[in-house]
């Protein structure tokens, strides 16, 4: 008589790896906007060949930045996430967010990094990533 135990194990071992397809890659290309831009042009043009097929941002600012985080929930509402040090916004990329976020004027508090962005980062769907005040890009 089987026990549980033995049909166990004899239906483990009669099983086989089923070898899964390989995951999709997708390539990344890194931009670098160091001190040299001495303008926010090339990341707007970044950011806008971006905007025209994205769906949805995410922006990122530190607590302290309360004047962006509210610029942001003007488009976008909070995250709920555990980023103490800092908030969270999300929405839909509307023509109005489009026109804020083209519109903003290059930030002049540039000692630490040379920023192309007041938002710390912003994100666009799964294919646009700015990091660090857009000094750091990824598409």
């Amino acid at each position: 008589m089987n026990t549980y135990e033995d049909t166990l194990k004899d239906l483990i071992s009669g099983m086989t790896v089923n070898p899964a397809a390989p995951a999709e890659t997708v390539e990344r290309q890194a931009v670098y906007l160091d001190r040299s831009e001495t303008t926010d042009t090339r990341w707007k043009a970044l950011v806008s060949e971006r905007l025209k097929t994205a769906k949805t941002f995410e922006i990122h600012c530190w607590n302290e930045e309360s004047e962006w985080i509210q610029v942001a929930l003007q488009y976008g509402e909070l995250r709920q996430t555990n980023w103490v040090h800092g908030k969270v916004i999300a929405g839909s990329v509307t023509p109005e967010f489009t026109k804020m976020l083209l519109g903003l004027p290059k930030p002049t508090d540039t000692e630490i990094y040379n920023k192309m962005t007041p938002f710390f980062n912003v994100f666009l769907d799964d294919n646009f990533d700015s990091s660090h005040y857009g000094t750091e890009i990824y598409l």
